[in-house]
């Protein structure tokens, strides 16, 4: 995958192994992308603020905020470029609170996470 300029995404999960995870299949998608780990709300919003990603992949049951008010908070802070923002759970969409038609949350993909899944994800929003 050629780009312009270096993707910068951000991962947000408080499982280490999720974390891992998902930086590694990122970093093969896109070997000269920064991934910025996130192990709870707060620090999502501290990377968000200072790094201002080009993808965010967000769990919803973090230790601290739950993934929706992170959603909330960074929508209510987004400027001039929108973050698409793509919701991990091991819950399905509806029960992880993924409504398609609201403005918060971009798309969805289920845990366990795989490979092709977040490649549709990077090629869709990258």
């Amino acid at each position: 995958m050629e780009l312009e300029q270096q993707v910068k995404i951000l991962t947000v999960d408080d499982n280490p192994v999720n974390l891992f995870l998902i930086s590694t299949i990122v970093k093969k998608i896109c070997p000269d992308a920064i991934v910025y780990e996130a192990k709870n709300g707060a620090e999502a919003l501290e990377y968000y603020k200072q790094n201002a990603p080009d993808l965010l992949f967000l769990d919803l049951k973090l230790p601290d905020i739950h993934g929706l008010q992170v959603a909330k908070i960074i929508r209510a802070t987004d400027s001039d470029k929108r973050t698409p923002i793509v919701v991990v759970s091991a819950n399905n969409a509806e029960e992880s609170g993924y409504d398609a038609s609201s403005n918060l949350i971009d798309d969805f993909v289920d845990k366990p996470i795989k490979y092709d899944s977040l490649k549709a994800i990077i090629d869709k929003f990258i």
